[in-house]
């Protein structure tokens, strides 16, 4: 269901790297959009097809260069390398994305990092961590379905019209009018969220 022609290269390498492929259908999906339904959201056809096609993806990613902003401030500290922290997992996401932007020929610095899923049965099991539902229905307009998660602590939903939805315990963010500019608002630098509610 997504659109790659809307995705920036380096924003297709990161699905593809955490499994994501063409055509790709969430096994379990039916079951989780059973329970969400039964949990009180009804079946907004756009979230639905998130969940299909996304499902249960996670995605770690750290800012390409965050391994070498490490090195620099232990070396500024004067800690010698015997004495770094070990940091194999920061080192070798951060050497992979380096790898990948370099062979699409794109800047490192264009780029950030995010932790987020597309678990939307955790997420419509977690609501409680975030605004109350009727606050979030009447910002955004209509009914929403939940897609996923963000750190810290946001949820993610889908509205009828394919808006893209991040909500936190006192704010609501438009984070893009389709998934695809939801994974770019994520990961590319200068696309960012608009934050459309904050509670008092």
């Amino acid at each position: 269901m997504l659109d790659l022609g809307r995705l920036d290269p380096y924003v297709q390498w990161v699905l593809q790297k955490n499994g994501w492929t063409p055509g790709r259908e969430f096994p379990s999906a039916e079951a989780h959009i059973a329970e969400i339904t039964a949990l009180g959201f009804p079946a907004v056809d756009y979230g639905v097809r998130v969940l299909r096609s996304l499902g249960a993806l996670r995605f770690r990613e750290y800012y390409p260069e965050s391994y070498r902003r490490l090195v620099r401030s232990w070396r500024e500290q004067g800690l010698p390398p015997e004495r770094w922290p070990e940091a194999a997992e920061i080192r070798e996401g951060c050497q992979a994305a380096l790898t990948a932007l370099e062979e699409l020929g794109l800047e490192a610095a264009g780029y950030k990092g995010a932790t987020f899923t597309f678990d939307a049965l955790d997420a419509a099991r977690d609501v409680e961590i975030v605004l109350d539902l009727d606050t979030v229905r009447q910002v955004v307009g209509g009914p929403v379905f939940p897609i996923g998660t963000v750190e810290p602590d946001g949820i993610v939903f889908a509205a009828a019209d394919g808006g893209v939805y991040v909500v936190f315990d006192d704010s609501i963010f438009a984070a893009g009018r389709c998934v695809e500019e939801f994974l770019q608002v994520l990961l590319v630098r200068g696309c960012d969220p608009l934050e459309i509610y904050h509670g008092d």
